[in-house]
């Protein structure tokens, strides 16, 4: 699996996805995921309190799209469960960007920072 949600349209319209009641979103052990969803929706998480991203060596954007969630949701990245984060800017495509950017500069396969 290469992403979750698929576009099966051609057209370029710009269309909105929000999941009211998600409060868990858990990505784990999708070797070749590249992104969520590689269309342009807007996904919205207004109810998101957690977000694992675990054994998805290859996911470095959420989604093309824009996206947004609560002001602080705790998230896990890495191979292994346990890292404590706090978002940066309620953006899921910076989060996800930066979480794989550290991880890359500090060579590791998990690396934590907290975002104030």
């Amino acid at each position: 699996m290469t992403e979750v949600v698929i576009n099966d349209k051609d057209g370029v319209e710009k269309e909105e996805i929000v999941f009211r009641k998600l409060k868990t979103l858990e990505l784990g052990d999708l070797d070749s995921l590249t992104s969520f969803c590689s269309a342009n929706y807007t996904f919205k998480f207004p109810s998101l309190q957690a977000l694992w991203v675990i054994g998805c060596p290859k996911l470095k954007i959420f989604t093309t799209g824009e996206s947004s969630t609560p002001p602080r949701v705790n998230a896990w990245y890495g191979e292994t469960a346990g890292f404590q984060r706090r978002w940066a800017n309620n953006d899921l495509n910076r989060t996800i960007q930066q979480l794989h950017a550290e991880k890359l500069l500090a060579g590791s396969s998990s690396y934590s920072v907290d975002y104030d």
